[in-house]
């Protein structure tokens, strides 16, 4: 069966590790496709303590699957957060045409595009309605300060105090809290001249124009993988959302380049001195 050739594919929240993973749905999805960009925004692997006892092999294929399409020329920009295992594991290698970043800004089709994990905007200090009246100036310092806290929670091995409020709060007040959320989001992303903002910490699928003060927005999310099994692609200037329980067109198959790569081949042959770092 034929690949789709598609220009962009964005996944989030895989959890490779965690009992929870797709493996084998998301395995038959990235056989399916052959896109030019393939954007990991956020959250590959599990927590470290899981990355550190041996992976199911069936999860170690996707990281086959991965180095395979690497190596065919598909360009992956992992889009981490503070709380991202990959980029320790990885600290003294990469895998070539594989980049780590926060913040990934592409051009598409001449329109600017802000790919983040998004995390930062949890803080309930976001969820204020009195942030929306701040400069992207502003915005930006206090998008700074929260990300510092985050780290200094993260290197205390302790979870960041805005994650357990948010989810310990009520559907209805999520729902508030989430729209007031996307507001700030696509304020500061406009004031960056984005068109696209392309976020990974909201868990479910969104594809929406949102317009501010700043200016409009297109805001989107690929949703949580784990959980719904849903994708973004971008193709002939348009996003499209992408569900695998509705896609009867890809059966799940094997491709040959994984049937002749080992766990060896990977670690010594795809893997190479220096990270490759961006933003």
């Amino acid at each position: 069966m034929k690949k789709r050739k598609i220009e962009l594919a964005v996944l989030s929240n895989i959890h490779l590790g965690a009992e929870s993973c797709q493996a084998d749905a998301l395995l038959a999805y990235l056989s399916s496709i052959s896109p030019k960009i393939l954007v990991l925004n956020g959250r590959v692997l599990e927590t470290e303590p899981v990355v550190q006892a041996a992976l199911p092999s069936r999860h170690f294929r996707i990281f086959k699957k991965l180095f395979a399409m690497a190596s065919a020329g598909t360009k992956i920009y992992y889009v981490y957060s503070n709380q991202d295992a990959v980029v320790r594991i990885f600290k003294d290698k990469s895998p070539g045409n594989v980049f780590f970043t926060k913040n990934l800004f592409l051009d598409l089709d001449g329109k600017k595009a802000w790919f983040t994990h998004g995390d930062f905007l949890q803080s309930p200090l976001f969820s204020k309605k009195w942030v929306q009246g701040l400069g992207t100036g502003r915005l930006r310092v206090l998008a700074g300060m929260i990300r510092f806290k985050n780290k200094i929670w993260n290197a205390g091995g302790k979870r960041p105090s805005q994650t357990l409020l948010h989810a310990e709060a009520d559907y209805a007040d999520r729902l508030k809290k989430d729209r007031t959320l996307r507001q700030t989001a696509v304020k500061l992303a406009a004031g960056r001249g984005c068109e696209y903002l392309i976020c990974g910490a909201p868990h479910h699928l969104s594809n929406l124009w949102l317009e501010t003060n700043m200016g409009k927005c297109q805001y989107l999310s690929a949703g949580d993988w784990v959980q719904h099994l849903t994708a973004l692609e971008y193709n002939f200037k348009r996003w499209k959302s992408y569900r695998y329980s509705e896609d009867k067109l890809s059966p799940f198959f094997a491709d040959e380049d994984l049937k002749q790569m080992n766990e060896e081949e990977i670690l010594s042959k795809n893997l190479k001195t220096g990270i490759s770092m961006i933003g």
